[in-house]
C-alpha cells in the first residue's frame, strides 16, 4: 500500500495543491517554483516518515523531492524554449511518467514495503484500511488530474493560444466533469454499469441546443469522451485490487 500512498501524494501536491494561477506564474518566476516545491516537501513529509523507517525515508525522501525539482526546471525550460503545442503537450506527459516511474523504481529498489514503521503496520491491520487507500487513490485521479489532462489535450488539438485558453478555462465545465467521472466510478465501483448511459444522456439533454454548433459538438464529443474513459479505466483498473 506504500506505492499508493506516494501516487496519491505525488497527485495531490502536483495537481490538487498546485492551482491553474501557480502553475501558469512558476514558468515565469522561481520565486513560485520554489513554492511548488515546497508544497511537495510538506505533502510527501507526511507521505513518507510516519510510514517508513527514518534510514530508508530519509534517503527516499530527497531523491523524491530532488529529483522533482530537476524534472520540473527541465520542463519549465522546454515550455519556455519551444512554443509548439504539440512539444508542450509531450512535455506534460512525459514529466508525469518520470516522476511516477521514479516512485515506482525507488518503491521496488528500496525495498520500501518490508521498511515500514510500526505505526504503519497497526494502521493496516485495521478494517477496510487497504480499500480506502485504493478508493483515494481512483478518486485524487479522477478529480484534478483528469481535469488538467483534459484541459491539456484540448489546448494541443484545438487552435489558438495555449496559455489564453488556460486562463480563459470555463470552471463550471471542469466541476461538470469532475462530478460526472465521479458519478461513473461509484457506478462502476457498484457494478451499475448500465447507469451510466442515464449520466450521458442527462449531460447531453442539458447541451441539446449548443450541440446544434458543429465545433462545440467535437469539443463536447471529445471532453466528455476523454473524461468518462479516465473515469471507466482507473476504476476497472484499481477495482481488481480491492
Amino acid at each position: 500500500m506504500i506505492i499508493y500512498i506516494l501516487l496519491i501524494a505525488h497527485l495531490l501536491a502536483d495537481f490538487t495543491f498546485q492551482t491553474t494561477k501557480l502553475a501558469q506564474q512558476k514558468r515565469n518566476s522561481f520565486k513560485y517554483f520554489l513554492f511548488h516545491i515546497l508544497i511537495y516537501a510538506v505533502i510527501f513529509l507526511m507521505a513518507i516518515f510516519p510510514w517508513v523507517k527514518f534510514g530508508k525515508a530519509i534517503l527516499l525522501y530527497i531523491i523524491i523531492i530532488s529529483s522533482h525539482f530537476f524534472i520540473d526546471w527541465t520542463r519549465t525550460s522546454v515550455d519556455k524554449k519551444f512554443s509548439s503545442k504539440a512539444i508542450i503537450f509531450a512535455s506534460f506527459i512525459m514529466d508525469q511518467i518520470l516522476h511516477i516511474l521514479i516512485l515506482a523504481i525507488l518503491y521496488y529498489a528500496f525495498d520500501i514495503g518490508s521498511e515500514t514503521t510500526s505505526i504503519y503496520g497497526y494502521i493496516q491491520q485495521l478494517p477496510h484500511f487497504n480499500s480506502l487507500i485504493i478508493y483515494s487513490l481512483i478518486f485524487v485521479i479522477i478529480w484534478d488530474p483528469a481535469a488538467v489532462f483534459i484541459k491539456k489535450l484540448f489546448s494541443y488539438i484545438i487552435d489558438g493560444n495555449s496559455c489564453a485558453q488556460e486562463e480563459n478555462d470555463p470552471q463550471i465545465g471542469r466541476v461538470i466533469g469532475k462530478l460526472e467521472r465521479i458519478i461513473v466510478s461509484v457506478l462502476i465501483l457498484c457494478n451499475q454499469f448500465g447507469a451510466i448511459g442515464f449520466v450521458l444522456t442527462a449531460k447531453s439533454i442539458a447541451r441539446y441546443k449548443q450541440l446544434e454548433d458543429k465545433n462545440f459538438a467535437e469539443r463536447y464529443l471529445v471532453g466528455t469522451l476523454t473524461s468518462v474513459s479516465i473515469a471507466f479505466i482507473t476504476t476497472i483498473v484499481l477495482k481488481q485490487f480491492l
